[in-house]
């Protein structure tokens, strides 16, 4: 027998008699969860409406947690990078958070939708988010935000005593910042598709005339199907997602004209009433596109876009 079957052998023998019949195979190892519920010093409904949030779409809402957490999609980069940090709130407020997001956006969202993946593993309550600015002197070291999406985790800013002064337009222009931003998330994640219809009805490759430069290019503007993108802050006036170099190079740009034209649709069916939309629905193209995107989120999804841009607050 060679050396290599001898102590082949050897190994199989005082495997085999070490292991009896009677040996027990330990227990397997508990898992323990991410974050141990309740957190803390929050109000009985607080933490009673989180626990009820976990137990029911498997996603914590953490009014308590470290920078680690929050930064934990790590990325590389020089010394000079942007350093993001949340400060975290006062637990009095997360309450009044908590019913500041079932009105902004988990309200809209049914049942179905909602145990997907349609609210984060991870959202997390910040007083404020802000990123530090290396080489910059006060009051410019800081921007600040309302939100952050790190991979699978979104936090959002606000959980102060501002909460129970909003004005119901301060709300609605709070819910028109956040929106957006979580609808793109499911959008990018693939937890919402778009129509590939959308795309087919509206001519993106013959050059259009500058809207801004008369009221009848205006009028073939919109006869094409376009809405504005956004609209001033200030004034309200319209801005159009208009740009002459777009339409001198479809094969380049078309990805770019298709994403500014269904930004905009969205826009106006997440953030416009109906009687700001009207005269816009006239147009038989704009309105051929607004019910198709329209009646795919209701048949596809259960999400009515216009309970959302009708919806007002006290």
């Amino acid at each position: 027998m060679s050396n290599k079957l001898w102590i082949l052998g050897c190994a199989f023998s005082l495997l085999l008699f070490s292991c009896k019949k009677d040996d027990k195979i330990s227990d397997p190892l508990p898992i323990e969860p991410d974050y141990v519920l309740p957190q803390g010093n929050a109000s009985q409904a607080a933490n009673d409406r989180i626990q009820q949030l976990y137990d029911n779409y498997g996603s914590y809402f953490l009014y308590n947690y470290t920078q680690k957490d929050f930064v934990w999609v790590q990325y590389t980069g020089s010394s000079a990078g942007a350093i993001d940090t949340a400060v975290l709130g006062d637990p009095q407020y997360a309450e009044d958070m908590l019913k500041f997001l079932d009105d902004i956006w988990l309200q809209f969202l049914p049942e179905s939708f909602k145990k997907g993946p349609a609210i984060p593993y991870r959202v997390f309550l910040a007083d404020t988010i802000k990123q530090y600015r290396v080489g910059l002197r006060p009051p410019l070291t800081h921007l600040f935000f309302d939100y952050k999406i790190s991979g699978k985790s979104l936090a959002i800013a606000g959980m102060n005593a501002s909460l129970r002064t909003m004005t119901p337009a301060e709300k609605v222009a709070k819910r028109n910042v956040l929106l957006p931003i979580i609808f793109n998330y499911y959008i990018s994640n693939g937890i919402i598709t778009l129509p590939a219809e959308f795309y087919t009805i509206s001519d993106y490759a013959t050059v259009p005339a500058n809207p801004a430069t008369s009221p009848e290019n205006m009028a073939a503007w919109r006869s094409r199907g376009f809405l504005p993108s956004s609209y001033n802050a200030v004034t309200g006036a319209p801005f159009e997602w208009y740009y002459s170099y777009l339409w001198g190079n479809v094969t380049t740009y078309l990805p770019t004209m298709r994403t500014n034209d269904v930004n905009a649709y969205l826009l106006h069916l997440m953030q416009r009433t109906d009687a700001q939309v009207a005269d816009f629905l006239a147009y038989p193209i704009i309105k051929k596109k607004w019910d198709l995107l329209l009646n795919h989120f209701k048949n596809s999804y259960g999400i009515d876009l216009r309970a959302i841009g009708n919806t007002t607050y006290q």
